[in-house]
């Protein structure tokens, strides 16, 4: 298992049960991968550097992750899903 940072921003228009349900879905999807999360911050909302789905707020949240190597293509494939999210970043952490 190896530690990875995953940023994420959602669109600003979600309510925050919205916001909530879409977190915690991506925490069913990385226990779903045989991976953990230890730790989720609120990094609230921010305006973007340029506008994105012409949107130029979003909020943001910060997860760290345990996970398997092997998992990364397909969390990746199921971040590229979600709707509400506006981008992710997932870096590994050294």
């Amino acid at each position: 298992m190896r530690d990875y940072e995953l940023t994420l921003v959602i669109d600003p228009e979600a309510s925050g049960e919205d916001r909530k349900k879409q977190l915690d879905k991506i925490k069913k999807v990385v226990e779903e991968l045989k991976g953990k999360v230890e730790k989720t911050d609120d990094w609230g909302r921010k305006e973007l550097a340029y506008p994105i789905r012409k949107k130029n707020l979003g909020y943001y949240f910060f997860m760290a992750i345990k996970t398997p190597e092997g998992s990364l293509p397909a969390l990746e494939k199921k971040l590229k899903l979600e709707e509400g999210l506006l981008r992710y970043l997932l870096v590994r952490k050294e």
